[in-house]
This record gives C-alpha cells, structure tokens and sequence, in this order.
C-alpha cells in the first residue's frame, strides 16, 4: 500500500487516531468547543485493548487480511451476504467519514462461515456516492469477501484498528447475534477505514465464540 496519504486521507485518519486524547480531556473536565467533542460512543473505541480474552485476541490483532486467516484454518469457506443497501449508519460511524449525523449510507452485512458455522460478522458502510466512484466494486461483490478486494488494491491505505467489547445494547451486537442460540455477555469486535482516491471505507468485524474452535 501507498505511504503517500492525501491531507483527506491523513485528516479521517487522525479521528481515530485522536478519539482517546479527546475522552482524557473530557474527564479532566476541560470546556471543549463543538468541534473537538468526543461523538457519543466513539470514545469506546480504542487502539489497544489489554484485556482482550486470550483466545480472541490473536484474531482480532490480525493486520493482514482476516478473510485469508480464516481460510487458512478451516476446510470449508463461505461468505454469506444478508444485506446490500441503503441504511441509516450506526451512531458512531457518521462522524468517521465525515458525513452528517442519520444520512443514509451504502451498507454491507455478511457472515463469515468456517466449517458451516458463522465465525465473524462483518459491517462495512461508505457514503453513497464514493459507489459511482472509487468503490463502485462493492456494489457488484455478492458472496464474494471484501477482503479480497481490499488487500489486493495497491492504492487502498488503512488506519490502525480500533477494537472494542460490544454489549448487548450496541445495534451491531443485536445484527451479529442472530445467528446465536445463547449469545454471550458481550462480543469482541474490531474495526477500520480503508481509503482509496480520498474515499473513506469503514470496516467493523465481530467475532462471533464458534472461531475458537477454529485450527490454531
């Protein structure tokens, strides 16, 4: 990938980058003005988790593609898609690329399937304009993984992964669950922007308990 970032590119960025600095000041109690107040729930994300369960953090620490992780350790893959679409963006996605709050966004929900059993659900949103320009690709991807896409493109930059415990609260928890039979207190997620031509792709993949019992 590209180390030359456009002044966009390094700007979405450092949200994420910013978001924990910003939390500190907060809870020091120092006045911020509009602009540099953290967005409810972004704050939850961070770069480093200690207390990421033993199991899952291999997994979710991953830099490279996940997609071929997972291949790599079981005899059977396959992407399950569930939705293509136009859909109003979880609450702590807007502000990451740089839209207004409740616009709607391109939305992409796929299950990961190891060995027949769903192992990571996967989120992806980008606005929809960027689908006539730098990721008109997604719109034609079926059960194809994203992942594919991502890793091979020379020009496609990544921020650094941001991770987080979701609770049964969070909407991106409650999409992910479906597919459980007895859903555990909380699912560990991860997510980044991948950015092609100034476009901004954000990418959220929770890891559902039935990858622990994937090849080590």
């Amino acid at each position: 990938m590209s180390n030359i970032y456009s002044a966009r590119a390094r700007t979405i960025i450092r949200k994420l980058e910013k978001v924990d600095s910003l939390l500190l000041s907060s809870l020091r109690g120092q006045n911020e003005t509009k602009k540099t107040k953290p967005i409810l729930g972004i704050e939850s994300w961070h770069t480093f988790l200690p207390d990421i369960e033993a199991g899952y953090a291999p997994w979710l620490r991953t830099d490279g593609s996940l997609t071929l992780r997972i291949q790599q350790r079981c005899d059977n893959f396959r992407v399950c898609n569930v939705h293509n679409h136009l859909a109003t963006a979880v609450y702590d996605e807007t502000a990451l690329l740089g839209l207004p709050a409740q616009q709607k966004i391109y939305t992409r929900e796929v299950f990961l399937h190891a060995d027949g059993k769903p192992v990571v659900y996967a989120h992806s949103v980008v606005a929809a304009q960027h689908l006539c320009g730098a990721w008109h690709a997604l719109r034609n991807l079926g059960n194809r993984p994203l992942g594919a896409l991502l890793f091979a493109h020379p020009l496609v930059q990544r921020s650094a992964l941001h991770f987080r415990a979701l609770k049964p609260n969070h909407p991106l928890y409650q999409r992910a669950a479906v597919t459980l039979a007895t859903p555990p207190q909380k699912l560990w997620a991860r997510r980044s922007l991948f950015i092609l031509r100034n476009a901004p792709l954000l990418v959220t993949e929770i890891f559902l308990p039935d990858i622990l019992a994937l090849k080590k």
